[in-house]
This record gives structure tokens, C-alpha cells and sequence, in this order.
């Protein structure tokens, strides 16, 4: 038995203050907020670039993660797991709408600063756009190009 100035006693809580109050995020510096800590996010980015090692057929590939990562999710969504299908479709949905909003965004300002001419390699000069509207932006060769279809004009 404990000794008598130890034991509980009769009516009262064992724990009269109660358990702590847990205090909530406040975004105040310190503060352990998800997203809120730049190392993390660093460590996050530097995992995402760090070089891997794939295996592509019979070959062994280097590629960074993140790309090793869309590759083994496409891979799974072709072989018909249904939520990488999923998950691959919303990514690819995403991307697809980030860079149309970044060609409205060229073509704007295009229009805007009034752009009034390209340069025609058949005619090795500028010559004059009439109209963005049969027009394409086209980032995948790693810059932004204008593609447009060739006119009589371009043609003479």
C-alpha cells in the first residue's frame, strides 16, 4: 500500500488540472505549419531532382526521381490499374491546363503590344500577321514558338 500522504483522495480527480490544451497552429514564425518549413520543402525538391537509376527493357537508365515516378505511374495506369489511371489523368489534366493558360497568357500579350509582323525564312524578312486566331503556341520544342498555317502571302 502507498503511503498515506500518496494515496488518492476521496472525490477528487487524479488528474485536477485535466490534460493540457493542445495549442493550434497561428502561422506566427516557428510555428510548425504543414508547408511552412523551407527546409523541408527543400529536402522535398532535392529528392525530386536527385538522379536514379531505372530500369528501361534491358537496359539500366539515369533520370531524375520525379520523372522515374510519372514513368512507373504511367506504366501502371497502361497496365490498368485503375487508380494510377486515375491519378495519371488528373495530372496530365493539370499540365494540360497550366500550359494552355500559359499560351492565352503569350497570345495576350501578343495582341496586346500589337505584334504586327514574323519573320518568313522563305522570304528571309517580316512580314504581316492579319490574325492570331488560326494560330498555335507551341513549348514543346523547350521555348515558345508561333506556328501558323502557310498562306499565299507566305508562299510569294
Amino acid at each position: 500500500m502507498p503511503p498515506l500522504g500518496q494515496r488518492f483522495v476521496k472525490g477528487q480527480s487524479g488528474n485536477p488540472s485535466g490534460r493540457p490544451r493542445v495549442r493550434g497552429a497561428t502561422g506566427r514564425p516557428g510555428d510548425r505549419l504543414p508547408g511552412s518549413d523551407e527546409p523541408t520543402r527543400r529536402v522535398i525538391l532535392e529528392e525530386a531532382y536527385r538522379t536514379v537509376r531505372v530500369k528501361d527493357g534491358d537496359d539500366e537508365i539515369e533520370m531524375p526521381a520525379h520523372r522515374a515516378v510519372i514513368r512507373a505511374l504511367t506504366e501502371a495506369a497502361i497496365n490498368g490499374s485503375r487508380l494510377a489511371q486515375r491519378q495519371w489523368t488528373s495530372i496530365v489534366l493539370a499540365a494540360e491546363a497550366v500550359q494552355k493558360q500559359q499560351q492565352v497568357a503569350l497570345f495576350e500579350t501578343l495582341e496586346r503590344d500589337g505584334v504586327g509582323a514574323r519573320y518568313s525564312s522563305a522570304k528571309r524578312e517580316y512580314v504581316a500577321i492579319g490574325s492570331f486566331d488560326d494560330e498555335i503556341i507551341s513549348g514543346l520544342t523547350g521555348g515558345e514558338s508561333i506556328v501558323r498555317p502557310v498562306t499565299s502571302e507566305d508562299e510569294a
